[in-house]
């Protein structure tokens, strides 16, 4: 969970170095999910953030950035409706497995978007970054 360095100038290439890879499904326990959860949140405002400037005027960038600021609101809903705790000490995985499976879209779009808008550059650098 520590950031990726970029050297560049583009309001993506900032939001590279200010997020924090996850692997979400290597959590082991309740506790472990709610910190990455945490962290999680804090990447989907980095780049709801980072999303806020005008990156370019082309419509397949901003259809990209529509997509990626969409699946982030998702996912922060998703997380805002977590329970505190379970009754049944393994039901968090079930509602991990869910947050994973939309985490990963998100890091595939965010990955697009950065490939779109960032020329030169490959998929994996910002899903990579996620």
């Amino acid at each position: 969970m520590t950031p990726l360095t970029i050297a560049r100038d583009t309001p993506l290439d900032d939001l590279v170095v200010r997020v924090y890879h996850l692997e979400l499904s290597e959590c082991r326990d309740w506790t472990e999910f709610k910190d990455c959860v945490r962290l999680m949140v804090r990447n989907l405002d980095e780049v709801i953030d980072a999303l806020a400037c005008d990156l370019s005027a082309d419509r397949k960038v901003l259809r990209a950035v529509d997509r990626v600021k969409t699946r982030a609101m998702h996912l922060k809903k998703l997380c805002s409706e977590i329970p505190e705790s379970f009754g049944d000490p393994e039901r968090w995985r079930d509602v991990a497995i869910h947050i994973i499976a939309n985490y990963e879209q998100f890091r595939i779009e965010a990955g697009l978007l950065y490939q779109l808008a960032v020329p030169g550059s490959s998929f994996g650098v910002l899903r990579a970054a996620l």
